[in-house]
């Protein structure tokens, strides 16, 4: 018994790092900002909630800041899964490529990714000039820095990161159950909506856990793109604490707080759902 407890506190001695790192930049900085949240001027106060709740331009960042991570997350998953399927069959060195391209997307972010988008799709951007010149008025009219330009960007770095996520999604389905189903007479779109996809549906809500709060968290791009002529809820935290006029740091994190409830409330709606179908899978 004796020997138990001490080979168990040995394991548990080798987490020791990773429980201080995650209390030291995890849960102080956490419990620090809800804290800061109550206070305005070193007295508690709800007002920094209640102006969240109630003055239209945080409304309107928490309703843009849904708008764009919801539309992108549902869109981006769409085409990852069908991206993911595509690699899952594929074999040899186009495979081998294309995934190596998706690992060096998935970290084209930030200052380099506002400045390809600016140079394709802006004011003076190379579609946006051949659009003019040909006549093409989807091209010619388009504009980026606006919520529905920026639209494209959240979904172009939705793709990479989601597709590598849905690539061990697929490897669930084996072989045995497509030959089955077709010997049963079921085309391939009957398989993938009776068999294929319920069998996936936990990965796949877990990959869109991670392109929800991968969007609603983004700052840089949108910030370069746009600045705060757009209300979105991330810029809106990060102007509390960094702004040039006034620091409202209570009112930033009130505002990040309700950002951080938003994501919890998704990812644990969406657990749900895995729940449901892991339980639907195991019968």
């Amino acid at each position: 018994m004796i020997k138990n407890i001490k080979k168990a506190g040995g394991k548990m001695a080798f987490l020791l790092p990773l429980a201080f790192i995650v209390i030291l930049f995890e849960w102080i900085p956490l419990a620090d900002m809800v804290i800061r949240s109550f206070m305005d001027g070193g007295t508690f106060t709800l007002d920094n909630y209640a102006s969240v709740f109630t003055k239209p331009v945080y409304l309107v960042a928490m309703k843009n800041s849904l708008w764009i991570t919801l539309s992108s997350s549902v869109i981006g998953l769409i085409i990852d899964f069908f991206v993911g399927m595509a690699l899952s069959g594929s074999k040899g060195k186009g495979k081998s490529l294309y995934l190596s391209l998706l690992n060096l997307t998935s970290t084209f972010s930030g200052v380099p990714l506002s400045i390809a988008f600016i140079t394709v799709l802006g004011t003076s951007g190379v579609f946006v000039l051949i659009g003019r010149q040909f006549g093409i008025d989807a091209l010619a009219n388009y504009h980026l820095y606006s919520l529905g330009g920026m639209f494209v960007i959240y979904v172009y770095f939705q793709i990479p990161m989601g597709t590598l996520l849905m690539l061990s999604a697929f490897e669930k389905i084996r072989k045995e159950w497509k030959e089955s189903a077709y010997l049963m007479g079921a085309g391939n779109i009957k398989f993938w909506t009776h068999i294929g996809i319920p069998v996936m549906m936990p990965a796949i809500l877990g990959t869109f856990n991670m392109l929800f709060a991968n969007a609603i968290a983004s700052y840089a791009t949108p910030y370069l793109l746009v600045n705060n002529s757009i209300s979105l809820l991330s810029i809106k935290v990060v102007d509390m604490f960094v702004g040039d006029v006034k620091q409202r740091p209570g009112l930033g994190s009130a505002l990040a707080i309700v950002l951080l409830v938003i994501v919890v409330v998704q990812i644990g709606l969406t657990n749900l759902c895995k729940r449901h179908f892991e339980k639907g899978a195991e019968k």
